[in-house]
């Protein structure tokens, strides 16, 4: 944490700081006896994913609309942002109010009808992502100079031809062309959530992610990460939950559809791209445990992580299959 930077913002009044959750950026609650803000710190970990000057001006054209904390300093290492008062929630409360919830994403995913959003982003994410040519030999490197040996069939696996032309091929499908892309978070873990609990309202936080992507990926995401519980103090530091029940995954589809495009017919298309999506996104952390080895704090055992997500991509598969 930069101590200076922290003083000089704070016109050098005292202040505590308070790590909060973060595998992204080192992310900190910092207050002074008037005031409260967060402060991130940059990590370069995932740098073939992220943009952070994009990531800092989605954030900026958000809170404009009252959609996200203002950007109060940014640089290219750090920023510091407003410090919403609002309450974490668990994943029982999402699954409790999944109504409010799935007519947030609806809304959320409209900005793709704003210019302003999206002359911020290109390529769907998650193709971009996992066509990036440098991928491997950056987890390989990964895991040689941390000598995670435990891991090195695992990404051998991950990566043999036989994978890579199945995760690549499921790009064509003909699902992923025939809807619009939306504005994703593409991060959609209960940790990225906060309630106003005066007004009932859920509001999305930490964009790092964030994105234009399928809409079908950005609901298999959200659905799966509603089994990962990372609100554990003690090793491997999350528990996988009880997934949610198929009618319950439809009836949150329906109330999504309904908010984001004002209709009662789930499309066939968004279907099939959330059965597709559920494999994609299993995939992708699962390279993003792999990167994460070389963090200097991590925050979940990341062996056991990379390893509950290969399975649960092999279960995803066979399902699909």
């Amino acid at each position: 944490m930069n101590q200076e930077l922290l003083l000089k913002f704070f016109n050098d009044e005292p202040f505590k700081s308070e790590r909060m959750c973060g595998l992204t950026n080192f992310v900190y609650k910092v207050s002074t006896a008037k005031e409260s803000v967060i402060y991130r710190r940059y990590t370069s970990t995932f740098r073939l994913f992220q943009n952070r000057e994009r990531e800092v001006r989605f954030q900026q054209e958000l809170a404009q609309l009252e959609l996200a904390p203002k950007v109060l300093y940014s640089d290219n290492l750090q920023r510091i942002e407003e410090y919403w008062p609002y309450s974490p929630v668990t994943l029982s409360e999402i699954k409790e109010d999944y109504i409010e919830v799935a007519r947030m994403l609806g809304s959320f995913h409209k900005l793709r009808n704003r210019n302003s959003f999206v002359e911020i982003f290109d390529t769907p994410s998650i193709y971009q992502w996992l066509h990036n040519v440098n991928l491997r030999d950056e987890i390989f490197d990964v895991i040689t100079d941390c000598n995670c040996q435990k891991l090195y069939s695992t990404f051998e696996q991950v990566f043999s031809d036989q994978n890579q032309t199945f995760i690549l091929g499921l790009f064509k499908d003909p699902s992923f062309s025939e809807l619009p892309l939306v504005i994703a978070h593409n991060d959609l873990n209960a940790t990225n959530f906060l309630k106003d609990k005066r007004l009932m309202k859920y509001h999305l936080i930490d964009f790092e992610f964030a994105g234009l992507n399928y809409p079908g990926y950005e609901l298999a995401n959200f659905f799966n990460e509603m089994e990962w519980d990372y609100t554990f103090s003690e090793p491997p530091y999350f528990k996988i939950k009880e997934g949610w029940q198929e009618d319950l995954k439809l009836n949150f589809i329906k109330e999504y559809w309904k908010e984001y495009a004002n209709s009662d017919e789930i499309p066939k298309a968004l279907l099939r791209q959330i059965e597709i999506g559920g494999i994609l996104q299993n995939y992708f952390w699962m390279l993003i445990g792999g990167l994460s080895l070389k963090q200097e704090q991590q925050g979940i055992d990341l062996v056991y992580y990379v390893n509950r997500r290969m399975t649960n991509f092999n279960k995803v598969l066979n399902l699909t299959q």
